[in-house]
């Protein structure tokens, strides 16, 4: 219903810019300024970064609201107060007053801002009326004209790794894509990053040296290891300049998961002058209890599933070796959707290292994905190296993949992972419940 409505006065598709965003935001008398804020950027990570952030500072005492994108299985996890989602009252009331400022403003009426942007609106009018201590905030896409770059009161800006993706709006090539990102610093606000190769991390350096921002880059300033990664998450330990290192851990599966939780430590501590109430100890135990659904999410079932959303190429090959890491030597059936806006042949080419057979689908009633026939080709032409099917039904392909090896990987799209985890999820609890 909340969905509908904001669809409802929101004009359609991406569209980059700030001016409509900042005018409906001075019409709601800039709810933006009135909370303490964390930004997460980049391409792959930033929603396990916050979650794993929005969990060390509720474990730090602090009242927190944590906003990502997309949801998996309905809107209101796109925004959560202390870990829970609001209630339909809070976004009502807050979609009815963004309402009326477009309605009636003659310049948004007839440009109305996006569906994100619409949204974000309405979340930042219901974290200034929450009254709370800390907003950890996920950047849409880009970051310098990315709706939520007009947060007031950043108080840590936090870069995750940069791939290509969105090139269609943000620009050809990792350094147009860099850059954009990049351009979310904010004179003498504290940054952390993690290290995306030489060229990029220059990049950050001089961006952040221009802006008086002090720079923490994952990789040079500071440093994870040694770490082990198991099938129960991953231990290492995190290396500062100047500082004791700590011995942490994240349930959160796979390499890549370290190098997040790595961040979360380091903004979180980053934090810890100015909030003396974030400790070593509650970094350590808000990690312990970070919890992330659908991304390489292990359902128990027989044979088990592996959730993840990766939408890119670089999540997808991220995606291969850990699974790889994880399971080495274990047999695994494939089952992907995807959208039809993404690289689709640079996500095939990343995960075909893993063989095994593929089930291609598609999410029904979503007009982005890519039909199961289409992806299916897609495939054969590299080609796989295992089967390929079709099935237009997620289900089927599911049920059909869970018969053909002892490991299934979902993956492809976080829309695709919403559609099905509930499906398993229940599937799951009805067969503890009967044991």
């Amino acid at each position: 219903m909340i969905e509908r409505r904001i669809l409802g006065i929101s004009s359609p598709g991406i569209r980059p810019g700030l001016s409509r965003m900042a005018r409906l935001c001075s019409l709601l008398g800039h709810p933006e300024r009135t909370f303490p804020a964390v930004h997460v950027i980049g391409t792959n990570g930033k929603g396990s970064v916050c979650a794993s952030l929005d969990s060390i500072l509720r474990e730090s005492g602090c009242r927190t609201a944590r906003y990502t994108s997309p949801h998996l299985e309905h809107l209101g996890e796109r925004l959560t107060f202390d870990g829970q989602p609001l209630s339909p009252s809070m976004w009502e009331e807050a979609v009815e007053q963004v309402s009326e400022a477009i309605l009636s403003d003659r310049m948004l009426s007839a440009d109305p801002p996006s569906f994100f942007e619409n949204l974000t609106a309405a979340a930042f009018l219901c974290i200034a009326r929450g009254k709370l201590d800390f907003a950890v905030i996920e950047a849409g896409l880009g970051g310098r004209l990315d709706a939520t770059n007009l947060l007031g009161r950043v108080q840590m800006t936090v870069f995750t790794s940069i791939g290509l993706d969105h090139e269609d709006i943000l620009g050809q090539g990792l350094e147009c894509i860099a850059k954009e990102k990049f351009a979310a610093l904010r004179p003498g606000v504290p940054a952390v990053s993690a290290s995306n190769g030489a060229f990029l991390d220059e990049l950050a350096e001089k961006a952040s040296r221009r802006l008086d921002s002090p720079l923490c880059l994952l990789g040079k300033n500071a440093r994870v290891f040694p770490y082990t990664i198991g099938r129960a998450g991953s231990t290492f330990r995190l290396c500062r300049e100047g500082f004791p290192p700590m011995d942490l851990s994240t349930p959160l599966l796979g390499k890549h998961q370290v190098v997040n939780a790595g961040l979360a430590a380091l903004a979180s501590l980053g934090l810890s002058e100015a909030w003396p109430c974030i400790t070593e100890d509650s970094v350590r135990e808000g990690l312990r209890k970070t919890v992330w659904p659908g991304r390489m999410e292990v359902v128990a079932l027989d044979p088990p599933v592996v959730l993840d959303g990766a939408h890119n190429p670089q999540g997808a090959e991220m995606l291969a070796g850990n699974v790889r890491s994880l399971w080495p030597e274990t047999p695994v059936a494939l089952v992907m959707a995807a959208m039809k806006d993404k690289d689709l042949d640079g996500m095939l080419r990343a995960l075909s290292p893993l063989g095994g057979d593929l089930f291609c689908t598609e999410v029904p009633g979503l007009d982005r994905s890519e039909t199961a026939q289409g992806l299916a080709e897609k495939a054969l032409s590299l080609p796989w190296p295992g089967k390929v099917r079709a099935f237009r039904d997620p289900e089927e392909a599911l049920l059909e993949a869970s018969g053909s090896a002892p490991l299934v990987l979902c993956t492809g799209s976080l829309y695709f992972i919403g559609r099905i985890r509930r499906r398993l999820i229940e599937k799951r609890n009805c067969t503890e419940a009967k044991e």
